[in-house]
């Protein structure tokens, strides 16, 4: 009989993303599999265009809100694990992998009331809040870095292996089929990619317009992702200054961008170190400030340690400072060369298959 297994996760992207490419791998390998979400969540959408199943719950964020909106969330939360556990012994569920997130939490509680066997996947460097919450529960921790074991509590360390952030395999193929067709020029003017996420971000933006006009000069070609709502005053500034710039709101084609890239300029999601890693390409990471515990900055630091990053405080940062980091970078196509091969190094392509397999082993040791 296949396994029965619930994916439990999401409320953002950098939650339902690495559900879904376990979701993929699992269902390749014969398991029956129902994701379990919040109703506020972008799972709603994202888990069914997959050809997923999904139950939703009424999970609601704790952190960070209104003392009223709290109280309500925890009575919502103990509506929610009730529901779950109903789910998990109605489907005879054998495995619930908590991918984090507050849309995980009841589905994690109710593993522990039925003593289900519970997997967490932490593609943060810092474990986020529910994660942290639930790995006294969990039977393994799957870790997306060396720095999450460190950041877990000793007792829940013990249960924890690094396997590296799971990622689509639709995604790790393009990645390798941009990989084999870019070829190496020194002889052309340094690219730059820059994104700052789906919806961009503003302050990346705003560096990025001050410095059109040398970046013109200095002859760089590039390439960035704005988000919508300001692509039209980005676009314009790089036409004043006569910067070569393709600016675009959404891009569809990350691998193709990351391939022609000799540097990239982002935020430092999860996703996109793991991403930065595969590609292989020297980055120039500002870490969002304002993410729960610092989870940015720790993603950043993990490239950084290994030399295929330099990081930015965002919190205060200059145009002057990030000018100077910029330009430092783009004049050295060495040390370019050399962070690209760092970032190589630390990718772990074979993480989704690594954790499907484990939770599989999971799943069938349930009596």
């Amino acid at each position: 009989m296949s396994a029965r297994i619930a994916i439990a996760g999401g409320g953002t992207g950098g939650h339902v993303t690495p559900a879904l490419a376990l979701g993929e791998e699992l269902r390749a390998r014969g398991a029956e599999l129902v994701f379990v979400g919040a109703e506020r969540g972008i799972e709603k959408r994202l888990v069914p265009e997959a050809g997923f199943e999904l139950v939703l719950l009424d999970a609601r964020p704790v952190i960070g809100r209104g003392v009223g909106e709290r109280i309500a969330a925890l009575a919502a939360l103990v509506r929610a694990t009730f529901a779950a556990r109903a789910l998990l012994r109605g489907r005879r569920i054998a495995l619930v992998i908590s991918v984090g997130g507050y849309a995980s939490v009841p589905a994690a509680l109710a593993a522990a009331l039925t003593r289900t066997p519970l997997a967490l996947v932490n593609t943060d460097a810092v474990p986020g809040a529910a994660n942290r919450l639930m790995a006294r529960f969990a039977t393994r921790i799957f870790a997306g870095f060396a720095g999450t074991v460190e950041a877990l509590p000793a007792r829940s360390a013990v249960r924890a292996v690094v396997t590296g952030v799971p990622l689509r395999r639709a995604l790790r193929d393009k990645f390798a089929n941009a990989a084999s067709a870019a070829r190496a020029d020194a002889s052309r003017p340094p690219q730059l990619f820059v994104f700052g996420g789906s919806l961009g971000a503003r302050q990346i933006n705003e560096l990025m317009m001050e410095l059109a006009k040398p970046l013109a000069e200095a002859g760089v070609g590039i390439v960035h992702q704005t988000g919508e709502a300001d692509r039209e005053r980005v676009a314009a500034a790089y036409q004043a200054a006569g910067t070569r710039a393709e600016v675009v709101a959404f891009e569809r084609d990350m691998p193709r961008r990351y391939a022609a890239a000799d540097l990239v300029v982002c935020r430092a999601g999860a996703i996109s170190i793991a991403e930065l890693a595969l590609a292989g390409r020297a980055a120039l990471l500002i870490p969002l400030a304002h993410v729960g515990g610092g989870e940015q900055f720790a993603n950043a630091r993990e490239l950084e340690r290994v030399g295929a990053a330099r990081v930015l405080e965002s919190r205060g940062l200059s145009c002057a400072t990030f000018s100077s980091a910029l330009f430092e970078l783009l004049g050295d196509r060495e040390r370019l060369a050399a962070m690209s091969a760092r970032a190589l190094a630390a990718a772990r392509p074979d993480a989704c298959e690594a954790i499907a397999e484990a939770c599989l082993a999971l799943a069938g040791s349930r009596p």
